[in-house]
């Protein structure tokens, strides 16, 4: 059990990790990547993808204590879960149920979903090396910046239309005639295709669309560009298959467990499930695992969920809620506005100062300066308190169970 003095703080400093994966912005003589700016860190060659604050076992955020020490987030809340989680939250499970990110990427990702509950725990069973926890992954992304992202499969007479226009694709839609003809269908007999012929299929599609005086459809110019970047990669052909959804800042994208997805470019908060599996089938030199993604995604799901927030005026802000179909998370945005602890009772909250300059107010009344890029924590047991901007352009994004 924690003692009564620190179940009465207020706020705790979190530090969260870095994942460094290749598809991160890269720091350029123009440009810093937006993580190594928000963490004053100086970014040197590797590219900066992802910032992780929560409790994952594979990298953990590290709490501030009040003796100066650092200790993992994940110990924290299991040696005393009603205190730090609230009790609704403990009753459910003894871990924090969200993790929170911030995300940049300049190159796609993979072609991707995430597993169901069932499915994760079936597939952390059989293959821990590619699904590290046996937990659903469920997510919502909020543009910082434009954001490219593919989503959600196109209706089948829409792929067909784009597909049937290229001659090179005859192959494929030949094979794909002589099953069922369903969009589970298309995409099983794409992977069915052996790499001969595909690759042949893929350089033809592209000399073809090259060569092309008339203007090319939105998934041709897609495909042409994935294809500069994994040439002769069978993913390149889901630019054919997947909605292209672009996000303005401020706009948000939810994805269910099955939902196929690849991010391409931008910078956004993201928030999902306390989980890192990831199912891929293109895209991607990692390793895919094509058989579950045919077994597990939602072929009869077309389409993509955006999420549109909730807006109320205070104090000479606004504050955005983002209240996504999911009882593990949910996000609040505070541009200039101050947020109340007696607003997020018997909860755990997580928040970074994106913008601008925050101070936090504890229940003695002491203020706390937290610049921008700093991360913090109010344990469940925290019932005063208060976080308030400090100068105008501040953007302070909260995030706690959605009970």
């Amino acid at each position: 059990m924690i003692s009564d003095d620190m179940s009465l703080r207020s706020f705790y400093p979190l530090h969260g990790g870095v994942r460094h994966y290749a598809w991160g912005q890269r720091a350029s003589r123009e440009n810093t990547p937006l993580i190594a700016d928000l963490l004053q860190e100086v970014p040197g060659e590797e590219p900066w993808a992802e910032l992780w604050l929560g409790a994952h076992a594979s990298l953990p955020s590290q709490v501030e204590m009040p003796d100066g020490t650092s200790r993992p987030l994940d110990q924290v809340v299991a040696e005393a879960p009603a205190e730090w989680l609230g009790a609704k939250a403990a009753a459910v499970k003894s871990q924090l149920a969200f993790l929170f990110k911030v995300l940049t990427c300049s190159a796609p990702l993979s072609i991707q979903s995430h597993p169901d509950a069932q499915s994760a725990v079936q597939l952390h069973a059989t293959h821990p090396e590619l699904y590290p926890d046996p937990n659903d992954k469920t997510e919502i992304i909020i543009a910082l910046e434009p954001f490219q992202a593919l989503a959600g499969f196109r209706g089948l007479t829409d792929i067909l239309h784009d597909l049937e226009a290229v001659q090179a694709f005859e192959p494929w839609l030949a094979l794909w005639k002589h099953g069922e003809l369903t969009l589970k269908c298309l995409v099983e007999t794409l992977f069915a295709l052996s790499t001969v012929p595909l690759v042949a299929m893929l350089n033809g599609a592209v000399q073809e669309l090259n060569a092309r005086k008339d203007a090319p459809s939105p998934a041709d110019k897609l495909f042409l560009s994935l294809n500069q970047v994994y040439p002769g990669d069978r993913g390149t052909l889901f630019a054919y298959l997947l909605n292209q959804v672009a996000l303005a800042p401020g706009q948000a994208l939810f994805l269910a467990p099955n939902s196929p997805h690849a991010y391409q470019q931008g910078a956004g908060i993201e928030c999902m499930t306390n989980s890192d599996n990831v199912i891929r089938a293109g895209l991607t030199p990692k390793a895919v695992d094509v058989d579950t993604l045919l077994k597990t995604v939602q072929f009869d799901r077309t389409g993509y969920l955006m999420v549109t927030p909730k807006c109320t005026a205070s104090e000479g802000g606004r504050v955005l809620e983002y209240q996504a179909p999911t009882e593990k998370f949910r996000l609040t945005f505070y541009h200039d506005a101050t947020c109340d602890l007696a607003d997020h009772p018997d909860v755990l909250g997580l928040f970074l100062v994106v913008q601008g300059e925050a101070v936090l107010v504890d229940a003695d009344g002491k203020r706390t300066p937290a610049p921008r890029g700093t991360s913090w924590i109010r344990p469940a047991s925290a019932v005063k308190g208060r976080v308030e901007a400090s100068k105008p352009g501040t953007v302070v994004v909260w995030a706690q169970t959605n009970f």
